[in-house]
């Protein structure tokens, strides 16, 4: 009850001192008239290093939708995807975003239906912006829902963009996920995430990111339902072509925690508890149509089993060195190398990226 106090809080603050809601979809309609269908395609190929070098072509995602506004005051904005590389148990096509939004007032936006979760910095950024080809792993795995995946079902207040000195994001949703509507009841399990940022000056920015959520006991071993606590804290400064931002997530699972997901592997639930916690931090400089991009991370994990006071520590390292160079305004190239290390282990793991996106 306490962190949810906080995060209502948080969100009656940003009531009241922002002014300008922004979009909670990767872009906003540019006109009132007729409907504008947009998407983006990522193709790739991927060189992994481990014991035995192995290389792939895929596609990481394949999106596209509609949206458009409906005078006066409603817009919509559905998408979907159609590459299993990021799910691969999903046999065809599926949702991603599906939602309608109210907008009467500028400084208090209203959204209902399905949309990716506002936590964090990167989270929240479009993926066909992300500076990296990959998210960061802390990241994958702790923003996640209760099963997994970094979309819900549910109800979206916000308000204010990155002119304003204050934003907020809240939501209220199911918590299972876009995929798992048979199980959707609000008496039972549900999260609550908030989001708030500040710009006390131009092109500095600080972060605060909450989420409480809860669902019944996964296994009949546990006796109290599963949670899961998030909270995090990221900032960013930038000045002319140079940018450097990073960020915090700490979380703790009760009841049952999901471990992997991160680096494109499947995520695997389990039953215990996990305390985990994780940060990046990230820069860039833009050069005409070149932009050189370093990323160091962080993640690392104490699980215990249930009933049991026994606990291992596994903790993961990576750097990424990156390259983005964009022909024109739809199409980028990137070109990553990773290179990770894992303790208590040492184990050869690192990978070469190189993409192309087109957006249309």
């Amino acid at each position: 009850m306490k962190r949810i106090l906080i995060i209502v809080s948080l969100v009656v603050l940003g009531l009241f001192l922002s002014k300008v809601a922004f979009s909670q979809g990767c872009d906003t309609p540019s006109s009132d008239e007729g409907v504008q269908v947009f998407g983006y395609i990522q193709p790739e190929l991927d060189v992994n290093f481990g014991e035995e070098t192995t290389a792939a072509f895929q596609f990481r995602r394949m999106r596209i939708g509609v949206m458009g506004n409906i005078p006066y005051d409603f817009s919509y904005y559905v998408l979907l995807e159609t590459s299993p590389f990021m799910n691969p148990n999903q046999t065809g096509p599926f949702l991603l975003d599906a939602f309608v939004s109210y907008n009467r007032f500028k400084f208090f936006k209203v959204a209902v239906g399905s949309f990716k979760y506002r936590f964090g910095r990167e989270l929240s950024m479009a993926c066909n912006s992300l500076y990296t080809i990959r998210r960061s792993k802390s990241v994958d795995e702790l923003t996640g829902g209760l099963n997994g995946g970094n979309r819900d079902l549910g109800i979206m207040f916000l308000g204010g963009d990155a002119s304003n000195m204050l934003n907020y994001q809240v939501s209220l949703t199911n918590g299972y996920g876009v995929q798992e509507l048979a199980k959707n009841d609000l008496l039972s399990a549900y999260s609550i995430t908030g989001r708030v940022t500040l710009q006390p000056i131009k092109g500095l920015y600080f972060g605060a990111s909450a989420r409480y959520s809860e669902n019944p006991p996964s296994s009949t071993d546990v006796t109290d339902n599963d949670n899961k606590v998030r909270w995090g804290f990221d900032a960013e400064y930038s000045f002319k072509n140079f940018k450097v931002f990073g960020e915090y997530i700490d979380g703790k699972d009760e009841g049952s925690y999901t471990e992997g997901g991160g680096c494109d592997g499947d995520a695997v639930t389990k039953l215990g508890v996990q305390n985990a916690d994780g940060f990046y931090a990230m820069a860039l400089y833009r050069y005409n149509k070149f932009e050189p991009v370093y990323k160091f991370e962080g993640y690392n994990t104490s699980k215990g089993e249930v009933g049991s006071d026994v606990t291992t520590d596994a903790s993961s390292y990576c750097h990424t060195f990156g390259l983005n160079i964009y022909p024109n305004d739809w199409t980028r190239i990137q070109v990553n190398y990773i290179y990770s290390t894992e303790d208590p282990l040492e184990i050869k793991n690192d990978a070469l990226l190189m993409q192309i996106q087109v957006k249309f």
